[in-house]
């Protein structure tokens, strides 16, 4: 029903993305974290085998000379052992490293250190009865399945690991035997042999039963590192850091797997749309239509870019847009308090340029507040605004079209919405009602506070309706210039016939407040040295 809405609007239709098969895609096709973890994994196991052997061999040449070779360590593997332990430890460190690396050292690593371990049953002769008891579960069953508990790797790739790794205990079985037997009578070594046919079953059963644990362990670990990979990648990008989570859905930092570029991708919650009505999965498709098609046709460069769109295999919409290294102006005042009068005026000018020309294309955005405007360094440039966020945006010729608003409620934020918008008249609704909560918002910049104080959304709804502003320079101890006033105020006339009507009249004015009240390009750099040093560089 989804692609019948997509082809109903007039859109493409979004091609859902073609994720890898685990089977051909192998390391290579698990996401970059879950990459980097697994080498940060595979380093720590190094660095702990390392540690333990140097440990262990400091204790054997601790033992008497005629103790040494009665507890079943071979110097020279254990030595061995740690000297490879110690380069996997340092490969691990190395940063850009390539993701067809890891099977290779993993598989490597694991199949050494079953070979070091298995040498326990080159002494099994000298460990007499008392010792028999041990080669039931031989060291390399426990690495083998704790191995691939820990790094994931194919289940193939870990069965032939695990296979070759556990091997090595019954050829260093025969090994062993064959070297005890050597120095026997022929009485004696058909007795060890005897004896050791005896143990060999258990364990050649040990090490069948290690290696199928190790297979079915690979295939969990390695099915959740797939499914983590899967659910974390959109279409060519791959998801890294969420940067936000609202109502209609999460906002996450991603990165497209052949380009350098980063990116922003706001998804909409499959959950938002698998309603029990075909109505409501019709309001919220439409509702991504309209944003993505409206923002992607504008070109102010104060609005935000979008790159791409689609739909996930699980049915979630999302569009991919240029990633900002800044703030949303919300919390930027929170943080920072109120700004100066010329930097309102210099961040104002920017918004209208973006709201001028979605009025010129019969759009108007209906939610602008200053969680949706973003501040951030653009190029060289600092103190560059990016008007974000059209999901409420409307076409006036559709403005009676009430299949596109939710009868009963209020599309916004009640804070900054206007009069018209509070009291439910759609069809005043216009460029003028941007404007009244473009003056709603500087007058957040200016004071760190709303228009109106409210406990609730209907009765600040209500205030926007039936109360008169208090000037901003009565809010705030900063001192503001008449003219700024003035012109907030003209924003925020309840009548949009008597409010200032359009983008470009309001950039005008503020054009003529600028050149009174400048805000530097040195003043502007000199703030974000000051606050965001990692911004500037």
């Amino acid at each position: 029903m989804i692609d019948r809405h997509i082809e109903k609007a007039g859109a493409r239709r979004p091609t859902e993305p073609s994720l890898d098969h685990p089977g051909r895609s192998g390391f290579r096709g698990l996401m970059t974290e879950v990459q980097r973890d697994s080498y940060r994994r595979l380093g720590w196991i190094a660095g702990v085998l390392a540690a333990i052997g140097v440990v262990v061999m400091a204790a054997h040449f601790l033992l008497p000379a005629d103790q040494q070779e009665h507890v079943g360590i071979d110097v020279r593997a254990r030595a061995s052992l740690i000297v490879l332990s110690l380069v996997v430890l340092g490969a691990t460190r190395l940063k850009n490293l390539p993701p067809e690396w890891f099977p290779v050292m993993a598989l490597l690593y694991e199949v050494a250190v079953g070979a070091v371990l298995a040498t326990e049953f080159l002494y099994w002769p000298t460990l007499g009865e008392h010792g028999d008891f041990l080669l039931g579960v031989p060291r390399t069953t426990l690495w083998v399945v704790f191995f691939a508990n820990v790094v994931p790797l194919r289940p193939r790739e870990h069965l032939g690991g695990a296979a070759v790794a556990t091997g090595f205990s019954a050829v260093w079985f025969f090994v062993g035997g064959n070297a005890a037997a050597a120095s026997l009578s022929p009485a004696e070594a058909q007795a060890l042999w005897e004896r050791g046919f005896q143990l060999f079953p258990g364990l050649l059963l040990s090490i069948v039963i290690a290696t199928g644990l190790a297979y079915l362990s690979a295939r969990r670990v390695y099915g959740l590192s797939r499914a983590l990979s899967r659910a974390r990648k959109v279409g060519a990008y791959e998801l890294t850091k969420m940067l936000g989570k609202g109502g209609m859905g999460e906002v996450w930092r991603a990165r497209h797997q052949m380009l350098a570029r980063p990116a922003a991708i706001k998804l909409i919650r499959s959950d938002r749309t698998t309603g029990t009505s075909a109505s409501d999965a019709e309001y919220y498709l439409e509702r991504f239509q309209r944003e993505v098609q409206a923002t992607a046709s504008l070109r102010s460069p104060h609005t935000i870019e979008i790159y791409d769109y689609g739909i996930t295999p699980d049915r979630a919409f999302y569009y991919v847009m240029e990633l900002l290294d800044g703030e949303d102006l919300d919390g930027l005042i929170k943080k920072h308090g109120p700004m100066s009068p010329a930097r309102v005026v210099h961040l104002m000018r920017q918004m209208c340029h973006s709201l001028a020309e979605a009025h010129d294309a019969g759009l108007i955005h209906r939610d602008i507040k200053p969680a949706n405007i973003f501040l951030c360094r653009h190029g060289r440039e600092v103190d560059y605004v990016k008007v974000l966020d059209f999901g409420l945006v409307k076409e006036l010729k559709q403005m009676q079209a009430a299949h596109l608003t939710q009868v009963g409620t209020f599309a916004g934020t009640p804070a900054f919405g206007s009069p018209e918008a509070a009291a439910g008249k759609v069809d005043q609704l216009g460029p003028a009602s941007d404007i009244y909560s473009v003056g709603c918002v500087a007058y957040w910049l200016l004071t760190g506070e709303t228009v109106f104080k409210a406990t609730g959304a209907m009765e600040m709804l209500a205030s926007h309706i039936r109360d008169e502003p208090v000037p901003p320079s009565e809010r705030t101890e900063l001192e503001l210039p008449p003219e700024l006033d003035e012109v907030i105020l003209r924003c925020l006339e309840k009548d949009p016939d008597s409010r200032i009507r359009t983008a470009d009249e309001l950039a005008g004015l503020l054009a003529e407040l600028e050149r009174v009240y400048p805000w530097t390009e040195e003043e502007a750099r000199a703030w974000w040295v000051l606050n965001r040093p990692e911004s500037t560089g």
